[in-house]
């Protein structure tokens, strides 16, 4: 039997930081049993401490650039993330067949943006794709 891979998109407003985070974590742990996606309501440069905390466990994501939610990547999801609470009001409306993910993880670049608050949220993350991985019996390639 052929297992196809699971379709995650995780979203956040900025698509510069947590999503971003959550993308790599979920394209290392899960491999080719999954297909990961990130995006943002808008866009901006992936932040230098999104990169800098990635590269201090071992993830490169300095290729990685900001995009905007597209709609046939939503729709094709199997899983869809939001990262943070605003997105709840301005996200485009989770269709039932998708499972529909809650993580309310505080944007760490919207205060001062120290790079240990992106190392605390990274982590956070981290502990999220682990237990949401879990739930899907998706394997973690660790």
């Amino acid at each position: 039997m052929e297992t196809r891979p699971v379709r995650l998109y995780f979203l956040c407003i900025q698509n510069r930081c947590r999503s971003q985070i959550a993308e790599a974590y979920a394209k290392h742990y899960g491999g080719e049993n999954v297909i990961a996606e990130s995006a943002g309501l808008e866009t901006g440069d992936v932040h230098p401490y999104t990169i800098e905390v990635m590269k201090e466990v071992g993830i490169d994501i300095s290729h990685e650039i900001s995009k905007t939610i597209d709609m046939k990547t939503f729709m094709q999801s199997n899983v869809i993330v939001k990262l943070c609470e605003q997105l709840n009001e301005k996200c485009p409306v989770v269709p039932f067949a998708i499972k529909n993910v809650q993580w309310n993880v505080a944007d760490p670049l919207a205060q001062q943006g120290r790079l240990e608050e992106v190392r605390a949220a990274r982590d956070e993350i981290r502990l999220n794709v682990i237990e949401l991985f879990r739930e899907l019996n998706i394997p973690v390639n660790e």
